[in-house]
């Protein structure tokens, strides 16, 4: 599938089930909530963070959401998952589990290849460019892991197995096979598509609001 249909099929996708599309809204608002009250820095408390807790929540059941997003675009549906709140929070602490392990990997990694750089940099008396480099590495294989991540999740998705999501020989074959770069193309589209999204409904909201 090309960029082109990826982009067109996006674009169509919420018009397929637009029940589907107000609910998941819903859902995305719920995990807005405390922005949404409370727009501005002023008037924050105790209700604050008691809003806070409950869209961290649904933040958390919008990232369990998003997988059965993904599923089904993996098998080619057209159709808008339904909402179900305890499978999602379920689904949504595994995505943050496996999260959480593919940013340790790069941050150890970071962190000794940074030490390393350091020390010989200050060897050399270019500890700058000892720091300089450290942080350019480690920036790579943050963004390199973070392609693995979106693969990974992806592979948990199509299974519903947490087991191939740390399966790293599989994640990096598949990987490879679709391209680091059309990983990184179809997540910057993505990225932007759902900008687009929130900010209309974000525009709706105030504007109706006001």
């Amino acid at each position: 599938m090309s960029l082109g249909e990826i982009i067109s099929d996006a674009i169509k996708y919420p018009f397929s089930d637009i029940t589907g599309f107000i609910m998941a809204g819903i859902l995305v608002l719920l995990a807005a909530i405390p922005n949404v009250v409370y727009p501005s820095p002023e008037g924050r408390g105790l209700i604050y963070l008691l809003l806070a807790l409950i869209g961290f929540i649904f933040a958390i059941v919008l990232s369990g959401y998003s997988i059965g997003v993904i599923k089904n675009a993996i098998q080619h549906s057209s159709e808008i998952p339904g909402i179900s709140p305890v499978a999602n929070f379920i689904d949504g602490i595994k995505v943050i589990i496996i999260g959480i392990v593919y940013f340790i990997i790069p941050l150890i990694i970071a962190a000794l290849f940074g030490g390393l750089t350091s020390i010989v940099g200050a060897g050399l008396n270019h500890a700058g460019a000892g720091l300089g480099i450290g942080a350019i590495v480690s920036l790579i294989v943050f963004v390199i892991f973070s392609i693995f991540e979106i693969v990974a999740l992806s592979r948990f998705a199509d299974t519903d197995e947490m087991s191939a999501a740390f399966n790293f020989g599989a994640v990096i074959e598949d990987a490879k096979r679709i391209g680091f770069l059309n990983i990184i193309l179809f997540t910057i589209v993505a990225l932007i598509l759902v900008a687009i999204v929130l900010a209309g409904a974000l525009v709706y909201i105030y504007g109706f609001g006001n």
